[in-house]
């Protein structure tokens, strides 16, 4: 398969075998607009992972609706707004030596995360055809974007949004259609 950077390379997308069992990934539905299998939100969690370089996580992923995700975020952001997802951080490890940040490296490279992402599958269901993709694409963005700020990603600037956009479309093609469609 090709990679997300073009110019001739080829990356192998790792196999369901190959994905590190070091992840711990679990799944709660709290909503009823949109059905997503927990074993492909625990896949594209896990593949998000290993592409950043996780050396070990624990991670919550919890699909709500627009009124809770609502409630959440003016609860823990004081934004009185609904949202696609809200990540939260509970503890970060660095990463051991040798596995440091540097130009190139992913953040996440090393890291020991646990935290917990909050999605609004309502808000997938209805953001997605705006964009021209399925429900499961639009929440699968959501997923990987909440990894992406558990491993130390940020989209307050411009330069921190670009390297994000970055990274969210790495992920996206890595996981290929078959882990997104319905």
């Amino acid at each position: 398969m090709t990679g997300a950077g073009g110019g001739g390379s080829t990356r192998r997308r790792p196999s369901r075998r190959t994905l590190p069992a070091r992840y711990a990934i679990g799944v709660r539905n709290e909503q009823t607009h949109l059905s997503v299998p927990a074993g492909r939100i625990r896949r594209i969690a896990r593949l998000a992972l290993a592409a950043e370089q996780v050396a070990a996580a624990t991670i919550s992923v919890a699909l709500v609706d627009n009124r809770a995700i609502h409630c959440l975020n003016r609860r823990h952001l004081n934004h009185d707004y609904e949202t696609d997802v809200l990540s939260f951080l509970f503890e970060s490890e660095p990463g051991t030596p040798g596995t440091a940040e540097g130009p190139g490296q992913p953040r996440g490279a090393g890291r020991r995360i646990d935290g917990e992402i909050v999605i609004s599958a309502e808000m997938a269901l209805q953001a997605a055809p705006r964009f021209g993709w399925s429900p499961a694409e639009e929440f699968a963005l959501y997923l990987v974007h909440g990894l992406l700020h558990l491993c130390a990603y940020d989209d307050t600037t411009d330069a921190e949004r670009r390297l994000m956009k970055q990274r969210e479309r790495a992920i996206l093609n890595l996981l290929g259609r078959n882990l997104l469609g319905d």
